[in-house]
Order: structure tokens, then sequence, then C-alpha cells
């Protein structure tokens, strides 16, 4: 298993005087060493593919390179206690993928911080903008993590392509 830093004490909407940043700050109440949870991996992709199936678009495949982009943004949320798709630093998704040496011409991101699994699609699904995401039919492919950083607080990044 891979072990990260412990990560501070809740998630904050914060917006600069210049107006919203592209992340928040990511504040975890009763941190733990973060922890990779397959098994909330796992499950997520089985919830993310009967969505599809439910409405008739085709299920997609786990693609390792994109778990890896998936996992590395998790990890680096919590080592730098930000939540967001484009990082402090300016690096997001595209960028992210570039640096996997992934190829593709539709790429899309869901992240959530959540008590488990179930609560975490949940609010992904019952988002129109996350469920345009998983139920878009030109991506095939799937990368999701999840990172356990506190009690109750997992961090899931759901990294769509094609």
């Amino acid at each position: 298993m891979r072990l990260l830093g412990m990560v501070v004490a809740v998630l904050c909407l914060v917006g600069s005087a210049s107006g919203e940043t592209e992340y928040d700050p990511l504040v975890v109440v009763n941190p733990v060493p973060a922890v990779v949870r397959t098994a909330d991996e796992a499950a997520l992709i089985s919830d993310v593919n009967i969505v599809r199936i439910r409405h008739g678009i085709p299920t997609l495949r786990t693609d390792s390179r994109l778990t890896e982009v998936a996992l590395s943004h998790a990890e680096n949320m919590a080592a730098r206690r930000f939540f967001g798709h484009t990082g402090p630093d300016g690096v997001d998704l595209p960028a992210r993928l570039a640096r996997a040496g992934l190829q593709w011409t539709v790429a899309a991101e869901n992240i959530a911080l959540d008590s488990d699994e179930a609560h975490a699609n949940n609010a992904l699904v019952n988002s129109s903008e996350h469920l345009a995401n998983i139920l878009d039919p030109r991506v095939r492919k799937i990368g999701v993590a999840a990172l356990g950083v506190g009690h109750q607080a997992t961090l899931y990044v759901e990294d769509f392509a094609l």
C-alpha cells in the first residue's frame, strides 16, 4: 500500500479577491496516513458501468495508466492540501495525461471527497456535470483512484478518456 504524510483537518470553499481559485483548500478532520482503497476503486468502476448500462451506453474498460494518473492526482491533492481539477501549480488533466505519455482525443475527470464509495458515487451521479462525464458515449477507458485521507474521508478521482 502507498502511504503519504498526514493531511490536516473539512473541505472549505474559498474564493480570492480576483475571483475564485481553480482549486479549494483541502482540510480533513481526523486525518490518517493516506492509503489506497482498492476495493473502493473496483466498486466505483462497477457503479459507473452500471449507470452506463442503464442508459444504454457501452461499459468502460479499466486502463492502468489512467488509474496511475488518477492516483497521482489524488496523492498530489492530499500532499499539497488542495481539492480541484487544476492544482496550485496550474497542472490540469490534459497536462497530467501528457506527462504520463497518454494520447487522447476526449478526456474528463470527476473528483469527490466523501465518507465512502457509495456516497461519492451517489453525489457524482446526482450532479449533472459529473453525470455527463460518466455518460459520455465517446469515452471508452476509465482510471479510478480512492485514497483514504481521514476518518470517513476518502478522495475519489475518476479519469475518463478516449
